[in-house]
């Protein structure tokens, strides 16, 4: 039940709890967390004879609570707020939009690792403390051999050590530096160490590339022109950059970037699948790194930790890009100025399970929540873009030309029903491409016959009755696998032996229909 009023009171504060609950719950604040709780906090409340999670919706609430009924939350879980301004209102968006349920909404905004109140990795240095008397040193290499080995060798170096690699290198236990700590002749500091993706040899391969930048063709720099353009105006604007394959798009992304960086703003990118994720970093990073950007990466194949500190940095505004796949659009960039989506008519941008968002269209509304600008990038773009720029909704900059005025590669559509009238009979192989074959085998080169079919046949057909193998559950063909004689559904993975004759008809001429990469590998 609520109230006609609507006071703001920070001794109170609305939590959506992440255990199914579909409404906000009234919770006061502990004294405590009074300097540290602010909209968007993740919370430990309790709820019916247990702890769990929530986030903190508003300060004040239209509730109508009896008195000495409302109970205090046990504390903030994180120091930064999980969902700044800009991600609460696209949450209360993409829950109406995708008519999902706030848990899963939550959970799919903020990674595993923060909701479980994971902390910074720490290490242990240890370094010289107070120098002892020459009474107290010797009385210690009587009494404490080990303890005045380990105090000699730390008093001769320059700077703190890893206490766990001191103590593992010399042999000793904890309790000998444990000693000499309490009696104040070794200091401890515990120092936060970044865990951080991609940190190998790949980004030094790209740090040295960079170091002769590419001259933007004029295609390319019109382009540059246009995003600059926009990004100067301040506001909200979609951009679709259509060019081919090999255009330079990314060579257009990274100068937009860097016009952003160079204004303290924050920028989220967007790539389609996680194995473009070490090629794309390298480069940001080999063109930011410089300025003294920091890059994060965010994906799902990130350990906790990695995620954890790739969260952190950019909540504590350390860092201000994120290179990642679909889940980056709900990182919480500061004061994000350009949503860059590579490749946005890729399928994988698409959430299978709930909610079914799609990574493109979020980006486009968050862009919308903080006045940015977005630019989407494809060779293929999808109809739904083609529409909104036939409708004057997003701008279009094109590249019609390949960098160095490369070519296209060659493509040659071959009418397969006219082979089967060469006399050789019906062959899943054209003769072009058994004669493009021969010559590049006879020239050492290499070939890719791309087939997205499995198996040996990919239906089991009986001409007599019309009997077709399908599976029980998905009511689809099953695909014929030659190496084991099975039939299987590639959807649940039901499988069953090949019949040797029609199980309704009886008939033994049974047939396998269509061609998988089996047959073609013969």
């Amino acid at each position: 039940m609520r109230t006609a009023n609507n006071q703001k009171d920070t001794r109170v504060v609305e939590v959506i709890a992440l255990s199914g609950f579909d409404k906000e719950l009234a919770y006061a604040v502990p004294p405590t967390c009074q300097n540290t709780v602010q909209v968007g906090s993740l919370v430990r409340i309790p709820l019916r004879r247990r702890s769990e999670l929530g986030v903190v919706t508003r300060f004040g609430t239209d509730q109508v609570v009896p008195p000495g009924k409302l109970k205090m939350f046990y504390e903030v879980v994180q120091d930064y707020a999980v969902l700044p301004p800009d991600l609460m209102e696209l949450y209360r968006w993409a829950m109406r939009y995708y008519a999902s349920t706030p848990e899963a909404v939550l959970e799919t905004m903020i990674p595993a690792a923060i909701r479980k109140g994971m902390k910074p990795k720490t290490r242990r240095y240890i370094s010289a403390g107070k120098a002892p008397t020459a009474e107290e040193l010797a009385t210690l290499e009587k009494r404490a051999p080990k303890q005045a080995e380990l105090l000699k060798f730390i008093r001769q170096q320059l700077r703190p050590l890893p206490r766990a690699d001191i103590l593992k290198r010399m042999k000793l236990s904890t309790s000998a530096c444990d000693a000499l700590v309490g009696k104040g002749f070794l200091r401890e500091t515990d120092t936060e160490e970044e865990r951080v993706a991609y940190e190998d040899e790949l980004g030094e391969v790209e740090t040295v590339a960079s170091e002769s930048r590419p001259t933007l063709t004029n295609e390319q720099a019109s382009a540059v022109d246009a995003i600059t353009t926009a990004i100067e105006k301040d506001a909200f604007s979609v951009r679709l950059l259509h060019g081919v394959t090999g255009s330079g798009k990314t060579e257009v992304y990274l100068n937009a970037i860097e016009k952003i960086v160079a204004q303290g703003g924050g920028v989220v990118f967007l790539i389609p699948e996680v194995a473009l994720a070490p090629q794309t970093v390298g480069r940001v990073r080999a063109r930011l790194e410089a300025r003294g950007v920091h890059t994060v990466v965010w994906h799902s194949h990130l350990s906790e930790g990695e995620r954890y500190d790739a969260w952190k940095a950019l909540a504590s505004g350390e860092a201000h890009v994120v290179v990642g796949a679909r889940s980056a659009v709900f990182a919480p960039v500061q004061n994000l100025k350009l949503m860059i989506v590579d490749e946005e008519h890729e399928p994988s941008y698409k959430q299978e399970e709930s909610p079914r968002y799609h990574g493109r269209d979020v980006a486009v509304y968050r862009a919308l929540i903080n006045q940015a600008v977005c630019v989407l990038g494809s060779a293929t773009p999808s109809l739904e873009s083609l529409y909104n720029v036939e409708r004057g909704k997003y701008s279009v900059d094109r590249i019609l030309n390949r960098v160095d005025d490369r070519q296209l590669p060659k493509i040659h559509l071959v009418d397969m029903r006219r082979e089967g009238h060469t006399g050789k009979g019906p062959s899943p192989i054209s003769q072009m491409l058994a004669d493009k074959l021969i010559d590049r085998f006879e020239k050492k080169e290499q070939s890719i016959l791309f087939l997205n079919r499995r198996g040996f046949s990919t239906s089991m057909l009986c001409p007599d009755c019309g009997y077709v193998a399908a599976c029980d559950h998905c009511s689809i063909p099953k695909t014929y696998h030659r190496t084991d004689k099975k039939l299987r559904c590639h959807l649940c993975g039901e499988e069953d032996y090949a019949p040797i004759k029609c199980p309704e008809c009886k008939s033994t001429n049974i047939r396998m229909r269509g061609q998988g990469t089996q047959k073609i590998e013969d």
